[in-house]
């Protein structure tokens, strides 16, 4: 099992090594060819690109500044270790302890919290675990492992899994190894889809059950845990100096998300179409 498990883990990185490889060389053509002036940085994160808030901001930014501004789709650990590897400009996870420990270790030239969502935990609407209407995630954990009820971990190193793992520390409970327990491997979206299918409680964030809670026929949203906060990092050229030759264009998508324009695309994102915030920015609180 043990095996199976390195294998799996070993074949995601490969995959997003070759994929970042790929970048990398599509850029080095462009630095050295013949086209000097071509522009690209490229941004680490998870849930804002699989939604496409990430696309929103890009396209207004590139019509303004030009330039290309590509993602790499990576849970919120992974995406910090491509930071500490310098294999991105800019870094957007929901984890303050592993942001503020890529801050300390000296990769990070900016940092800025950015913007927030919910923790939240959707399960089967009879609820066994009766976690309905509480807002401690702490205390949702014990009841599902008392209770034994069907859970699912997405266990890819993301902010949720990271958060999750720690509530599990906090109250001195392993639930791994147990039958009720499975780990999904995938990233949010395929996981509250298997979770769907198979009738398990799941933590993921709000943004993510906002966009695609019709896709669900099994789950009913349980829980509205405490706020996600995001925080976004400029990878530092004294770490990593290959990224000097684009970090003028890194430091003004940086801006450019903290300032006005940036803010209210956040604020104003997937509301027409879904009827509710699926992001509420921080810096700016109400973006004109």
């Amino acid at each position: 099992m043990k095996r199976m498990q390195h294998r799996k883990r070993d074949q995601k990185v490969f995959c997003m090594l070759a994929y970042i490889f790929i970048i990398m060389a599509v850029a080095g053509f462009y630095t050295h060819g013949s086209c000097q002036e071509y522009k690209q940085i490229v941004i680490a994160t998870g849930s804002p690109f699989e939604l496409g808030l990430v696309d929103e901001l890009a396209k207004a930014f590139q019509q303004k500044h030009g330039g290309v501004v590509r993602c790499i789709k990576t849970p919120t650990g992974p995406g910090l270790d491509l930071g500490r590897h310098g294999l991105t400009h800019i870094t957007m996870g929901h984890e303050r302890e592993a942001t503020a420990r890529f801050v300390r270790e000296g990769y990070a030239a900016k940092r800025t919290d950015l913007m927030h969502n919910f923790t939240i935990v959707v399960g089967p609407p009879d609820d066994p675990a009766k976690i309905a209407g509480l807002t401690d995630i702490k205390e949702v954990q014990k009841r599902i492992y008392q209770t034994k009820a069907p859970y699912l971990s997405r266990g890819d190193g993301g902010g949720m899994h990271i958060l999750e793992i720690k509530t599990w520390k906090d109250l001195s409970l392993e639930p791994k190894g147990e039958s009720w327990y499975q780990v999904s491997g995938k990233f949010m979206l395929a996981s509250l889809l298997d979770a769907d299918k198979n009738g398990q409680y799941h933590m993921l964030d709000s943004s993510t059950w906002a966009l695609h809670k019709a896709k669900t026929k099994n789950l009913k949203l349980l829980v509205k845990g405490p706020a996600n906060e995001y925080e976004m990092c400029l990878v530092s050229v004294a770490k990593h100096p290959h990224l000097q030759y684009n970090q003028t264009l890194a430091e003004k998508f940086y801006d450019f998300l903290v300032d006005n324009e940036g803010q209210k695309i956040i604020a104003d994102f997937g509301v027409k179409k879904y009827g509710e915030p699926i992001y509420y920015p921080t810096v700016i609180k109400n973006p004109k």
